[in-house]
């Protein structure tokens, strides 16, 4: 079973990662880090301004951006503990949900797995759900594990 692990590196994320990781018991894991770099190439406020950081500044920021996915990648792949020669780690620019799909698709995972916060209903309507996203988007099938400390009522 091949598995597609996404994180972001919080709690919830390697808390999913450890879970999903025990339960399928795969014997190949992408890990996945989808960073959103749109930061880094539009900081202004628009119009006539332009752009708030020059060339040099969006080009630190991206980077920053990208080093701080890699930390995420190292550190879930410590923390799910399992044989470094079947963990691929990718890093990939784009929004969460849409890449989590692309990736799963392109790569031809049997899973995806993405940790949940638990927000209630209002607050997935208000703010987004990439785990929420996945679900609905995905052509894999997806596990979603809740994060119990974070879990509210509806």
């Amino acid at each position: 079973m091949h598995a597609l692990i996404a994180t972001d590196g919080s709690e919830v994320s390697l808390d999913a990662a450890r879970k999903g990781a025990a339960l399928l018991r795969p014997d190949r894991v992408t890990l996945l880090t989808a960073a959103d770099t749109t930061i880094a190439v539009d900081s202004g406020a628009g119009g006539f301004e332009g752009n708030l950081l020059s060339a040099d500044e969006s080009a630190d920021v991206r980077s920053a951006i990208l080093d701080e996915g890699k930390d995420e990648l190292m550190a879930t792949a410590t923390a799910i503990g399992l044989d470094p020669a079947i963990v691929d780690r990718r890093l990939v620019e784009g929004a969460a949900g849409q890449m989590i799909c692309k990736v799963a698709e392109d790569i031809d995972a049997d899973v995806v797995v993405v940790g949940s916060h638990g927000r209630g209903f209002l607050q997935r309507v208000v703010i987004g759900s990439v785990s929420e996203y996945v679900v609905r988007h995905s052509s894999v099938p997806v596990l979603v594990v809740r994060h119990d400390e974070h879990v509210t009522p509806d």
